[in-house]
């Protein structure tokens, strides 16, 4: 059975028992194959009444009937972010709440991956944060860069905020955001210095990335003992105009499986295939139940392209920014209306094609999720 929803009126210093998120008797295999029907089909065939969030997202992604398409979109909230793991979990379940999202991205800061390699950010007083000085300075060898304990302050503070959060939304699936090792190695040491060396220096480079992998792949183990899963996310390396797909080969797909199989026994992974032009169908063989991109970026499949093309991967995405930043409430719900037309309102989770901007409309972001509700 899943765990009892907690009460509209709790708050996160409310003492709650958290029972482990539930898992399907068959959460190991893929998102299933879809089956045709209208809304009208979806909601008759539903059965136990009431669907909650976690219900919601694991039957529509795998293609099952379900009351309404899950809607979800994350976002940084600076400098929340940058305050603790108490500060950002409030921040995080009070905006899950306000805008009854059916799935949390839990987006701690994104350089939290390379602190423990010494990379260092400061926040500037409009709260957003700039490079101070990378974990990796030009003049060290990539050698310096070893596996890492699980003790280190940031990650320590990642699943703090994912113990609350689980505590307070129980009924809610909650991913835990973790980047490729490629991108944990922007993060330490620069892109351009990365991909030079990816020509300079492979061997050091794929010595680092497996330092890397090991430390996230335990890491994710940690994780998907407190939430449903991880969100794999390749930021700007499984792209066309960055690496080829045979360089991606070898320096990104090995290592991004390493980290998933620390998250082998989680019910719901996510793999997010960042920006225009990426390998968003040659890596959906990845083992996670559904697969995050922008369909609107050039380059990109669609919704209906992604759905036909692979059969067993659920899709999560569909919303452009300016669907969530345009004063024109028309926008999003024309492209809710879009997205069910692509899919039939099965195997998708509607959301952002990526982090949502931070000056996204609060009724915009209402006006998509009641017009996936209207059907």
């Amino acid at each position: 059975m899943p765990p009892r929803r907690a009460g509209r009126g709790s708050r996160r210093h409310v003492r709650v028992r958290a029972r482990a998120p539930h898992r399907a008797r068959d959460a190991d295999r893929p998102a299933g194959t879809p089956r045709a029907g209208t809304r009208r089909h979806r909601a008759r065939h539903v059965r136990g009444g009431e669907v909650n969030a976690r219900e919601r997202v694991t039957r529509a992604l795998r293609g099952e009937a379900t009351d309404r398409v899950p809607f979800a979109v994350w976002r940084h909230f600076f400098p929340d972010e940058n305050e603790g793991a108490a500060k950002l979990a409030e921040t995080t379940i009070a905006f899950t709440r306000r805008h009854r999202l059916d799935l949390v991205k839990y987006n701690p800061r994104a350089h939290y991956h390379a602190e423990p390699w010494g990379t260092r950010y400061r926040y500037r007083a409009d709260g957003h944060p700039v490079l101070a000085r990378y974990g990796l300075p030009n003049d060290e060898p990539w050698k310096r860069i070893g596996p890492v304990s699980l003790d280190a302050p940031a990650f320590r503070e990642l699943l703090a905020g994912l113990r609350l959060v689980r505590t307070v939304l129980p009924d809610v699936p909650v991913l835990a955001t973790i980047f490729t090792p490629l991108g944990v190695l922007e993060r330490i040491a620069g892109k351009e210095r990365v991909l030079l060396d990816i020509e300079r220096r492979p061997d050091e480079v794929l010595a680092a990335l497996a330092a890397v992998a090991e430390t996230f792949a335990a890491l994710a183990a940690a994780c998907v003992q407190v939430c449903d899963g991880v969100f794999l996310a390749t930021t700007s390396w499984a792209r066309r105009d960055t690496l080829a797909a045979g360089t991606y080969g070898r320096f990104g797909t090995p290592f991004d499986l390493g980290v998933l199989a620390g998250a082998r026994r989680a019910s719901l992974n996510v793999l997010h295939v960042c920006g225009p032009g990426s390998y968003v169908i040659d890596l959906a063989r990845y083992p996670v139940s559904a697969v995050s991109w922008n369909p609107r970026l050039g380059g990109n499949p669609s919704l209906a392209a992604f759905i036909a093309a692979v059969p067993d991967r659920g899709a999560i995405g569909g919303f452009s920014d300016d669907a969530f930043t345009a004063g024109d409430l028309a926008i999003p719900r024309r492209e809710a209306a879009e997205g069910i037309a692509q899919t039939g309102a099965r195997r998708w989770l509607a959301a952002g094609g990526c982090t949502i901007p931070v000056t996204s409309r609060p009724e915009a972001i209402d006006a998509a999720r009641d017009a996936l509700a209207a059907g």
